[in-house]
């Protein structure tokens, strides 16, 4: 992505996918996941066949929309991940609210260590809102000097970016979002949703990749039973931090099997 580092080992994410949809923050959807919606349906109907998932979770885990350099070894989070509000400005309960609810989506989704926290210290994830005139000094206390953070946010309404280790673990990662700027155009959601989830290891944007909130030209701002899939895959534990594109594309093929995804249509699992 478009993201200026010191370190070849940083990589950006896609900035504001969801934000340059026609998003609408989704309150009935919130309320939804505060009632027992956080857990991922129990077979997604996807219509899509194994060949069409596996391409899919290569171009969205391996790809990256601003750079045409394939990724040739897989980045995860080893360690749990702990999500930290730095609030500086907004409707607290409401940030607090929509953050929470997703969090403990993903966590159930993928059955991994994701929580929030509210140790500083203790976080590896970074959730920042302020006001778009503060922008700059997000930069300052959250990016390398070489980004120019003033710049990105002038295509891009929320952004996201992650670093990994020379074991290409995913160690850190920050999200911005410009609360003001966010709330007038109604896409908080769509901003929590797809850039929390981004960080996790899915970086990439697609008009190829459909339903799909990291498709710019989709409506959705919750995450589609095809996310779900590509996140449970990520998160397997066959799929290991620093493996090779082609051995982990292999692993995900088999697990799709196991799934009930075959060469036809969505299979058992998507039944």
């Amino acid at each position: 992505m478009a993201f200026f580092a010191p370190s070849a080992r940083i990589r950006g994410l896609a900035f504001a996918a969801a934000a340059r949809r026609g998003a609408v923050l989704g309150f009935a959807a919130l309320w939804l996941l505060a009632n027992g919606g956080s857990s991922p349906p129990p077979g997604p109907d996807l219509h899509l066949t194994r060949d069409q998932l596996v391409r899919n979770f290569d171009t969205i885990v391996f790809h990256n929309e601003f750079d045409s350099q394939t990724d040739a070894r897989l980045r995860k989070w080893v360690v749990p991940v702990r999500v930290f509000l730095d609030i500086r400005t907004g409707d607290r309960k409401l940030i607090e609210f929509a953050v929470a609810q997703h969090v403990r989506h993903l966590a159930a989704i993928t059955g991994y260590d994701i929580a929030l926290t509210d140790d500083q210290g203790a976080a590896n994830v970074a959730v920042v809102f302020d006001r778009e005139s503060a922008i700059e000094q997000i930069g300052l206390d959250y990016f390398a000097p070489s980004f120019d953070i003033k710049r990105v946010m002038q295509t891009n309404l929320c952004i996201g970016q992650y670093q990994s280790n020379d074991r290409y673990e995913i160690v850190h990662a920050v999200v911005v979002i410009p609360i003001d700027r966010v709330m007038s155009r109604g896409r908080l959601e769509a901003c929590v949703v797809e850039e929390i989830t981004q960080i996790l290891g899915l970086p990439n944007d697609s008009d190829e990749v459909y339903p799909s909130v990291f498709n710019d030209h989709s409506i959705d701002v919750e995450l589609t039973p095809q996310d779900i899939v590509l996140i449970k895959l990520l998160f397997d534990r066959r799929l290991e931090a620093g493996m090779r594109r082609a051995d982990a594309l292999a692993n995900v093929r088999m697990i799709l099997g196991e799934m009930g995804y075959g060469d036809g249509k969505a299979g058992a699992g998507g039944k």
